[in-house]
């Protein structure tokens, strides 16, 4: 399984656009900087990763790896729970670049959100991209790179902005209790979910021709 997740790992870096990444993470910091602005927008990265994990669906198709695995003597819960396995790395990637881009703000005075609001910011979106990835792999194992991509593009739109009125709703309405409550209730979703996207992603990946 360590092969498989190597390979999707490689597939996805070496069509990163690197110069947009590095453009991107310059221009978050300078807004950090300068503008409270910069606070939420941070996040974005998160779902930038999880959506670069979802686009290895595109890789398979154009090399036709499907057909590699399904001669290689790994399972396809292997299979499955690879492609799991490299999008949570993502996404903890993608965390690990929004701590960065919030110090940032923090150092220079122009952190608008107290810990607790930006802590749960944080939590939230990462709690989106986890279900958006626990929603997204079935739809891609089901309906293939062409027709999941505007799936793909939607469901990114809808969860991006809940998580933004969420922010909102936490910035002005200062409800830290209820906004408490709804992550709980957002992190107990993404628990029962995933292992029933797991076995989900499984059955349409075993019922699959290559």
């Amino acid at each position: 399984m360590k092969g498989l997740i190597k390979y999707d790992v490689m597939q996805i870096t070496s069509a990163l656009k690197g110069g947009f990444l590095l453009v991107y993470l310059i221009c978050m910091a300078i807004l950090n900087v300068f503008s409270d602005a910069g606070n939420m927008f941070s996040y974005i990265i998160i779902f930038i990763g999880a959506m670069w994990g979802i686009s290895s669906f595109s890789y398979e198709e154009t090399y036709h790896w499907n057909r590699y695995t399904a001669a290689l003597p790994v399972s396809t819960r292997q299979i499955v729970l690879s492609r799991y396995l490299v999008i949570g790395i993502l996404i903890f990637g993608g965390v690990v670049a929004s701590l960065l881009l919030g110090a940032i703000p923090v150092i220079a005075g122009t952190m608008s959100l107290t810990a607790s609001e930006w802590t749960f910011s944080l939590i939230q979106c990462v709690l989106a991209c986890i279900l958006y990835q626990e929603i997204m792999i079935p739809v891609m194992y089901r309906f293939g790179a062409e027709r999941g991509r505007v799936m793909m593009l939607l469901l990114f739109i809808i969860l991006f902005a809940g998580v933004y009125v969420l922010g909102e709703f936490v910035h002005f309405g200062q409800r830290m209790v209820t906004i408490y409550r709804l992550t709980v209730v957002l992190g107990a979703v993404a628990v029962v979910c995933l292992p029933i996207s797991i076995a989900v992603s499984c059955r349409i990946r075993a019922s699959k021709e290559f």
